[in-house]
């Protein structure tokens, strides 16, 4: 069994170690105007300060969030008190399109300075994410059992989708201020990639046979993955070793030859008057180049699963099955066996966002904006709306507080505090506060606000600042 519980851990990815370990990419750094870093995501929007050096710890990014699981819909009421409805939860999920998606980034070093109308930023950064998508029925299989499934008409869709990245990213961004009121930004991106891993299976079907009782699949599975790490993978269960990052050598972080891509953002900034101004940005559009990959791809039809799992219909129903059988007996003869073998070189695409911002200024205490976003999930581009406060206080305290509305991920409340300390800036952001309030909730029921969250925090030295 030892083999089997690895080439399902490799099949998601390490659906829960990874994702625990990461997050989205939210929003409210950027809210908080006088603050470094709020060029992040639109190199257009004026950074105010001359000279800023960061190192290690200046920018930090931790979340996570899906589409899908929500307390209300894992649990019941009765009597009450609350039970574990599975049911209940598989009904709740969409044929196809059910999304977990993580981020982890960490800005290694990073020098900006101000030179007149010119700023020059350069970072280097470490990036995670990684993408799960999965059917209704995946799930829907283990926990209805094949019983649920009878004939070719009625098909469990056992389809699952990963795409994890892990890579660093130098950058050198420049923005210049046409004038006192435009200014115009560009951060060309080199990418290094270290290691991805793909999943691609929309095609598997497993159904059960009303006369014989036997479970079939077609199946439909390409898997390819690739890494620079020195440690040969040749088996789909050693897939997440490379995903260790205590394995990873600094040499391996400067290792330019293989694995690379770019990518860019852009952007401008526009004050319409002295209470008014937008911003129009794109962040994080391109790709990189994997080589020297493994791979595996695996197309059958009618394959006989398990011949003897029940002796009649009653047995069939009533889920009397060995399950342990069926785990082994699908992978054994669906996979054939986990060894990959030399692939060809294949492009991954960043997780693009178009941002569109307005702002309004009644004081410094007193800002109103509103972001208005796409961004790319899934193969597909999202839509999300953010309404936010932001004010600063005795040139010391910066504060924000935002509400943003994705029908994709969910609604959510975020905060965020930057202090300025002299030279020091510590700041500290989520785009979903609540969450910390309920991370061991079994009684109260959670709404979609608890499908999202993310933690962003940093230390930046920051000299001067340049007169509006």
């Amino acid at each position: 069994m030892k083999k089997i519980y690895s080439l399902l851990i490799a099949l998601v990815l390490l659906l829960g170690n990874i994702s625990a370990q990461a997050q989205n990419e939210g929003m409210a750094l950027s809210l908080l105007p006088n603050q470094p870093y709020n060029n992040l995501y639109n190199p257009g929007v004026r950074v105010n300060q001359k000279l800023v050096l960061g190192l290690g710890i200046s920018n930090i990014n931790v979340g996570i969030y899906n589409t899908s699981i929500k307390y209300n819909n894992l649990y019941t009421q009765q009597l009450g008190v609350s039970a574990l409805d599975l049911n209940k939860f598989i009904n709740s999920l969409d044929d196809h399109d059910n999304y977990i998606g993580t981020n982890f980034s960490m800005d290694i070093l990073r020098v900006g300075a101000r030179f007149n109308k010119l700023f020059v930023d350069i970072s280097w950064r470490a990036r995670f994410n990684t993408e799960i998508h999965y059917s209704k029925d995946f799930l829907g299989f283990f926990v209805n059992g094949n019983g649920h499934y009878m004939g070719t008409d009625n098909p469990a869709d056992f389809s699952i989708g990963v795409d994890a990245n892990l890579y660093t990213e130098l950058s050198v961004g420049a923005q210049y201020d046409i004038n006192d009121k435009l200014t115009v930004g560009i951060r060309p991106k080199l990418l290094n990639g270290i290691a991805n891993a793909s999943v691609n299976d929309d095609g598997t079907m497993i159904y059960t046979d009303p006369n014989t009782y036997e479970i079939i699949a077609n199946a439909d599975i390409n898997i390819k993955m690739s890494s620079i790490v020195e440690k040969d993978i040749h088996r789909i269960s050693e897939v997440t070793d490379v995903f260790d990052m205590d394995s990873i050598s600094i040499s391996e972080l400067f290792n330019f030859k293989s694995n690379l891509g770019f990518g860019i953002d852009l952007g401008a900034s526009y004050k319409i008057s002295d209470n008014i101004g937008v911003a129009l940005g794109v962040y994080d559009l391109g790709f990189i180049k994997w080589t020297n990959t493994r791979e595996k791809h695996n197309h059958k039809d009618n394959v006989v699963i398990n011949d003897a799992l029940v002796d009649d219909i009653n047995g069939l129903t009533n889920l009397n099955l060995d399950v342990k059988d069926l785990y082994s007996d699908l992978l054994a003869d669906v996979w054939d066996n986990d060894s990959l073998y030399a692939g060809e070189d294949y492009k991954t695409s960043l997780k693009t966002r178009v941002m569109l911002q307005g702002y309004y200024e009644l004081m410094p205490m007193a800002r109103f904006t509103a972001v208005a976003q796409m961004y790319y999930a899934n193969k597909k581009m999202r839509p999300a709306l953010t309404l936010a406060y932001s004010g600063s206080f005795l040139k010391i305290i910066n504060l924000t507080a935002n509400y943003t509305f994705s029908k994709y991920s969910g609604n959510s409340l975020g905060a965020g505090i930057n202090l300025k300390l002299g030279p020091v800036d510590l700041y500290a952001v989520t785009d979903n506060f609540l969450i910390l309030t309920k991370l061991n909730a079994s009684t109260v029921k959670m709404v979609t606000s608890y499908r999202t969250t993310n933690v962003r925090l940093g230390l930046i030295i920051a000299i001067g600042e340049k007169k509006k």
